[in-house]
């Protein structure tokens, strides 16, 4: 039977957080809903957390598979998802308990192919928790003169041209029409870090009605070593370059590389530069520093 939504969890070795995860889940005001939980060949205690809870909620839906990163824990999620819509939950994150009934609503008022929401920002050294990220959430729709037409109905990627890859990628704030995803053929590029940007990009490219519900309600952790975008591991930066193809690739399948090309290039040539400037260790930074002059020759680093 049909749930109203589906929450794909992907799981690798997070036993330190995955009761929160799973706790902000069940007790959902949405109680319609599917929890898939891929188990990403965990060698911790992830995997008995996750029993645990499905023993005592038949909403919870365990998947084990070997280790094959995030994307493929998603994609398999993906795959049996049966919700009317999908949503998305890190396992070393949370969500309010309001999540999913009110990014559902938004949605079917709307009939929305698309709704996203602002973002708890939780830092783990400090324990502070902020809204105000200027990237993670809503405030580049905020920044808009025209705001009310993002957040007083449905947009589509015409209201949003101007200011495309400054949209928030992650998939954790979004719930998506799950129709709309398998119509589409929409699924996370295995095998790369940062594929959050080419999901999005195909989501925005194609979506033709979009909403917001201007709340903070997913909770995500800054300052973990778990997570392999924010944390210790500089040779996932080095896909960056193959990221950025694979989007071109997006773009002119989708015959709009020309609209976009300009912003496109000051995207790609100012995110290279920011994640250079990041990067600790010497060997990939080198050979960081190699395959962006080989791009941009003219460029000081």
């Amino acid at each position: 039977m049909s749930k109203k939504v589906s929450v794909i969890v992907p799981v690798y070795n997070t036993d330190k957080y995955i009761e929160k995860c799973l706790q902000s889940l069940v007790e959902q005001t949405l109680s319609d809903i599917e929890i898939i939980c891929v188990n990403d060949g965990s060698t911790d205690n992830s995997l008995s957390v996750m029993e645990q809870f499905a023993k005592s909620d038949n909403r919870i839906k365990i998947i084990t598979t070997q280790n094959k990163g995030q994307s493929c824990a998603r994609n398999t999620g993906l795959k049996i998802a049966c919700g009317e819509y999908t949503g998305f939950l890190d396992s070393d994150d949370y969500a309010d308990k309001t999540m999913f009934e009110k990014l559902y609503t938004n949605a079917k008022q709307n009939d929305s192919d698309m709704v996203m929401c602002n973002v708890n920002i939780l830092n783990c050294q400090t324990g502070s928790i902020s809204s105000n990220d200027p990237y993670f959430g809503l405030k580049i729709f905020e920044e808009q003169k025209d705001r009310d037409i993002f957040f007083d109905g449905v947009f589509s990627l015409n209201q949003c041209s101007d200011f495309l890859f400054r949209i928030c990628v992650v998939p954790w704030n979004k719930l998506i029409k799950t129709d709309f995803l398998k119509k589409n053929s929409i699924k996370f590029t295995e095998g790369l870090s940062f594929e959050d940007n080419i999901f999005c990009l195909e989501l925005l490219l194609k979506a033709e009605r979009i909403s917001l519900v201007n709340e903070p309600l997913p909770y995500y952790r800054v300052g973990s070593s778990h997570s392999l975008t924010y944390g210790t591991n500089d040779n996932s930066k080095l896909d960056l370059f193959e990221v950025f193809n694979k989007m071109e690739e997006v773009l002119n399948c989708n015959g709009v590389f020309n609209r976009f090309e300009e912003y496109f290039h000051t995207h790609k040539r100012n995110t290279l530069l920011y994640w250079y400037k990041k990067l600790r260790d010497s060997k990939v930074k080198d050979l960081y520093k190699k395959r962006l002059l080989q791009l941009y020759s003219d460029m000081i680093v």
